[in-house]
């Protein structure tokens, strides 16, 4: 169960990518007694394979795999999404670690490490990634990886450019979006020649109206939208 909230939840999805068989299943024992759900991949093609069938909440990543070297896949990994990667590795030098957190990596421990200081760590890069993928305004909460915003226990889905639009003005609470701020940030140079985006504030106030919530989405002549 992927981590919800803010804090790092129990019950998150771990893939631990190590080829050391009793490390491997160390961490699994340690993780799982957290309260976390690890799964184990010996190699990058088993990760890979893992990765491809569910979620993941964190991973937890060796570089020197039988199959190739963990950067690729830390590389991949960011590549696709936001999940964030802790890298175990016996290289200490500095070159290597600047080399993984390039790759992707958003913590590294060498070994030999505690298990104390890895779960400590798995607890900070869950937290972190929880307030990454959730943005709040008042009683109004955005999930990033879902597209989904809540009020209370009330859900509702959006289609991905109506989200952009009400992530933007969430986001940037208080600054003024005109349409050409918004049409910018979501076609780029291709901007369409049409009324797209007061349909979508239209359709935002209408889903926002049915969660409970009035006047989130304000509108200033002769400039534009903005949620202050």
């Amino acid at each position: 169960m992927p981590a919800e909230e803010r804090g790092a939840a129990p019950g998150a999805a771990i893939l631990v990518v190590e080829d050391d068989r009793q490390l491997a299943h160390l961490l699994r024992e340690q993780l799982t007694l957290a309260g976390h759900a690890p799964v184990l991949a010996g190699g990058l093609g088993e990760a890979r394979r893992c990765l491809a069938d569910g979620r993941f909440d964190l991973i937890v990543l060796d570089l020197n795999l039988p199959d190739g070297d963990g950067l690729d896949l830390a590389a991949e990994v960011r590549a696709e999404g936001n999940v964030p990667v802790l890298m175990l590795t016996a290289r200490a030098a500095i070159d290597s670690r600047v080399a993984g957190l390039y790759a992707g990596a958003n913590d590294y421990l060498t070994k030999p490490f505690s298990v104390a200081e890895l779960l400590a760590r798995v607890h900070v890069q869950l937290r972190e990634a929880g307030a990454r993928r959730l943005l709040s305004y008042g009683r109004l909460t955005l999930d990033r990886e879902t597209r989904a915003c809540s009020v209370g226990g009330r859900v509702e889905h959006l289609p991905e450019r109506e989200f952009e639009v009400l992530r933007l003005l969430v986001q940037y609470r208080g600054r003024v979006f005109t349409k050409e701020d918004l049409e910018r940030a979501l076609y780029g140079p291709e901007v369409p020649d049409s009324n797209t985006i007061e349909v979508y504030v239209y359709n935002l106030r209408r889903r926002l109206k049915g969660l409970g919530l009035e006047d989130v989405i304000r509108t200033v002549r002769n400039r534009g939208y903005v949620v202050v």
